[in-house]
């Protein structure tokens, strides 16, 4: 009895009619409706589980989740969302105030007393949020394989757990690394142009120190032999002529001077030659025997590196002259496919010292080079001998197609 009872409680009104006939629907009672007046309780139950499966449990369970995510990382909780939020603040900011939001936005989703950056070879080379202690956590930060700084992290708090502090700091630790190495570019951008700065204002000096205490000195001796000679000129003859003849003499040495300025702003061989004319030139001064290959199109390349090559090549020739006693030497200059412009210059004489200091010449040798942001290297002839290998990066516009 209670059996039945049950199951007329529980049957829906549609299965009154025969097995294997469907009900139509009716103007009355139509299927798309709401209306439940003949619906039984198990209809009801069935009617609410599929709109709590169809719409309310995704939209739970999607706030359960974000509410999961919130709990171990804080603020947005997604890393993906922290990335693009970090990245939209970087692309409006410069390399320090860059690495100031990352520092920023790392402390504030990771939970912890605080965060620093430390730049290797930056301005500033430390930038810190919050206290990040006297043990900090530390991880390097790397950009294409080249270490840039370290990242320091605090102590987190209660509610922050080690899982979640790794996947945020996988997600913008990058970012860091970035905004790390663009600060570290600023800083070498800024040191350049400093010594860009100091060279100009150094060569400017030396330019008027030679004006003036060389030619100008020559020009006034000069005037006033011109008026001596002049006042003379009545009275002797020949002492006028000892005049005019000294008044020649430094009439040639202005000359010279001149041609000096000249040539410690530019050689003038470059424009008359051409860097490989001027290097075979170069070559032909003096013993010993130097052969010269040229791999490449020298034409069109920058005035600086023309200059850098001439020099380097003059300076190594210059020591294998004076010092190595050599039977040869070769000078190469070649053009690579990558975009380099290699110089070497190798003898058979008696290599460098072991003991040997760095002299003006070498020192120079090396500083053309590192101005164009390349390399110069002195190193042992393998047989005897010395090598110097310049190695000088060229400008997009002048490298070879390859």
């Amino acid at each position: 009895m209670w059996a039945s009872a049950v199951i007329g409680l529980a049957a829906p009104a549609a299965a009154i009619a025969p097995a294997g006939m469907l009900v139509p629907a009716t103007a009355a009672s139509p299927v798309t409706g709401l209306d439940l007046a003949g619906v039984g309780a198990a209809g009801l139950v069935g009617v609410l589980a599929a709109g709590l499966s169809g719409g309310l449990l995704p939209r739970l369970w999607r706030a359960l989740r974000r509410r999961a995510r919130r709990t171990p990382y804080g603020g947005a909780g997604d890393t993906r969302l922290l990335a693009e939020g970090l990245v939209e603040r970087l692309r409006q900011a410069g390399p320090a105030e860059a690495l100031a939001s990352v520092v920023t936005a790392l402390r504030d989703n990771l939970g912890v007393t605080g965060v620093a950056v430390e730049v290797t070879d930056g301005l500033p080379g430390r930038l810190e949020s919050g206290d990040v202690g006297a043990d900090p956590r530390r991880i390097p930060l790397v950009w294409h394989g080249e270490l840039v700084g370290s990242l320091l992290v605090g102590s987190r708090g209660p509610r922050r757990f080690a899982l979640a502090h790794d996947r945020v700091l996988a997600a913008l630790a990058p970012y860091a690394a970035d905004a790390a190495h663009a600060v570290r570019v600023s800083a070498d951008l800024r040191r350049s142009r400093e010594r860009v700065l100091a060279a100009r204002e150094e060569e400017r000096r030396r330019i008027r120190r030679d004006l003036h205490d060389g030619l100008g000195q020559t020009l006034s001796t000069m005037a006033m032999t011109i008026n001596m000679a002049r006042i003379t000129l009545r009275d002797s003859a020949q002492a006028a002529d000892h005049l005019l003849a000294d008044l020649r003499t430094g009439m040639d040495a202005v000359a010279g001077d001149i041609r000096r300025l000249v040539y410690g702003l530019r050689p003038p061989a470059l424009d008359d030659l051409g860097l490989e004319g001027a290097i075979l030139a170069l070559a032909g001064e003096g013993p010993p025997a130097t052969r010269v290959t040229v791999s490449g199109d020298l034409a069109g390349l920058p005035s600086a590196v023309e200059t850098a090559v001439y020099r380097i090549v003059q300076e190594a020739l210059t020591n294998v002259r004076r010092h190595a006693r050599a039977g040869a030497a070769e000078v190469e200059v070649e053009v690579t496919g990558t975009g380099t412009l290699r110089v070497r210059v190798g003898d058979d004489g008696a290599g460098p010292p072991s003991t040997a200091r760095a002299g003006v010449g070498t020192v120079s040798m090396r500083e053309r080079a590192a101005e164009l942001g390349g390399t110069c290297a002195i190193t042992s002839r393998p047989g005897g001998g010395t090598v110097v290998e310049a190695l000088l990066p060229l400008p997009v516009d002048t490298r070879p197609h390859v």
